[in-house]
């Protein structure tokens, strides 16, 4: 059975700060968290990678039933191993959002989750703000946020939390302090120098129960 130390990636940026068999946590100097978790039981993903609305469906359900909003889900390679790359957005008090980013690596009878930790500080909702000043001209004056906040994949959603406008991958680059802005290209980062030993590659694929 592969276990933790059969992943790694570039962490040069990163601080150690816990060390256990199932997880390692990192911190840098900007509040953001990176963990790498190892689950050696079966994922608990109850559809296909394939199954693209599905799997949407599912992470939609877990995170707006924990008071988030969905980003993005995506299944992509990494390396040569299938992947389902999230990011979910949580309001924090008294102002501001965390944004959580992950790619999580299921196999038959184990998983690999990697996650980014990105909170806003400073002054918060500047993103937003200018974003929304940029489009508001193509919005409706009668109803002033039609159309900025939108479910990514299903425009007939209402969930309390929502994707809006500003969090579009194209602002990226205007805002690259911005938490999600940091989780993005975090994950990037991984994707690029992450690295699987013989062992999980040749593991046994993983496949719904």
């Amino acid at each position: 059975m592969p276990d933790i130390k059969s992943v790694s990636f570039d962490t040069s940026k990163w601080e150690p700060i816990e060390q256990l068999d199932e997880r390692i946590l990192w911190r840098n100097d900007t509040a953001d968290r990176l963990s790498l978790h190892f689950f050696p039981i079966t994922p608990d993903i109850p559809v296909n990678l394939t199954a693209i609305t599905e799997l949407r469906d599912f992470y939609r359900q877990n995170v707006v039933q924990v008071g988030g909003g969905l980003v993005s889900v995506d299944v992509l390679s990494v390396k040569g191993v299938s992947a389902i790359k999230t990011l979910f957005k949580f309001s924090m008090k008294p102002t501001g959002m965390r944004y959580i980013g992950s790619l999580t690596f299921p196999f038959a009878n184990f998983s690999y989750a990697i996650k980014l930790d990105s909170p806003e500080y400073g002054m918060t909702g500047i993103r937003d703000t200018l974003v929304y000043t940029q489009v508001m001209k193509e919005i409706d004056p009668d109803d002033p946020y039609k159309g900025w906040f939108e479910d990514p994949y299903d425009r007939t959603r209402k969930d309390p939390l929502m994707r809006n406008q500003s969090e579009d991958e194209n602002y990226d680059n205007q805002f690259p302090d911005h938490p999600l802005s940091r989780a993005r290209r975090y994950l990037t980062e991984i994707e690029t120098s992450l690295e699987f030993t013989d062992e999980v590659l040749e593991a046994a694929s993983f496949h719904p129960s």
